[in-house]
């Protein structure tokens, strides 16, 4: 069986941030070890990289023992840290990086490791459902921020899918690693059928949460307020250059 160990437990206050408040986020880092596969997931972002190195030589451990990282999903806070393992592959939603190439990955992963798409608070997140001997345990990003929680995600990209992929997570797992906080077990009770939220709920939580424009203080009232490339910054004060595809601002509209 494999084995699964939180190296840093991760924190968010995003869930309960007024606006205009300053985000504090790190995600939960967690270490898989499969025969030969010895995988950080989710790097992520910290105050000093000697926290990463200093969790890793509590397993006997370096930096260069590390053959691949995971990445749940495209949201800096996860994956910042990911240049610490320059040797490693990467394996994220687009496939398994081995320096400049790319390969498919493969939804049995190993024996032990299954990986499955499940998009929703982004459209890049992939889960891990890892036998162990405590049971699956299921390392799947921001599905869930916190044990069940939140109840409505003010950041999902697709409110319903992510509904989904939770009931998948909950359905095939015993144990859940969420991004921001520690391991918890699943209850069975049914709570994968809770029900979704409704959209004046999901309306009011992005007003009161989304936070404010670094550079005007403007609130964010709706996802369409914040740049896409840079998430600090309203579409007003976007600093991208002409040649950014990605966001929704201004100096794009006006060539629309």
């Amino acid at each position: 069986m494999a084995k699964v160990k939180i190296l840093i437990e991760g924190h968010t206050n995003a869930d309960r941030l007024l606006k205009g408040g300053a985000e504090h986020t790190c995600p939960t880092i967690t270490l898989v070890q499969d025969q030969e596969i010895i995988m950080v997931v989710d790097p992520g972002v910290l105050d000093s990289q000697q926290l990463l190195i200093d969790a890793l030589a509590k397993e006997n451990l370096t930096l260069e023992d590390v053959n691949m990282v995971c990445l749940t999903h495209s949201h800096l806070d996860h994956y910042r840290n990911v240049g610490m393992f320059p040797q490693a592959k990467v394996l994220e939603y687009f496939g398994i990086w081995d320096g400049g190439s790319v390969e498919d990955w493969q939804e049995h992963f190993s024996n032990d490791i299954q990986i499955v798409k499940t998009p929703g608070h982004d459209q890049t997140g992939i889960t891990l459902f890892v036998k162990t001997d405590q049971g699956v345990v299921a390392i799947c990003g921001d599905v869930f921020w916190k044990k069940d929680m939140p109840e409505v995600d003010p950041y999902a990209s697709d409110p319903k899918k992510l509904q989904r992929s939770r009931e998948l997570v909950l359905k095939m797992a015993q144990w859940v690693v969420p991004g921001h906080a520690g391991m918890y077990k699943i209850r069975s009770n049914g709570s994968a059928k809770r029900p979704l939220a409704s959209q004046s709920a999901l309306t009011k939580a992005r007003g009161t949460l989304l936070g404010a424009c670094r550079s005007c203080h403007r609130p964010f009232n709706k996802l369409i307020d914040r740049c896409l490339c840079q998430e600090w910054l309203c579409y007003k004060c976007c600093e991208c250059d002409d040649s950014c595809l990605a966001c929704n601002c201004a100096h794009h509209k006006k060539g629309r």
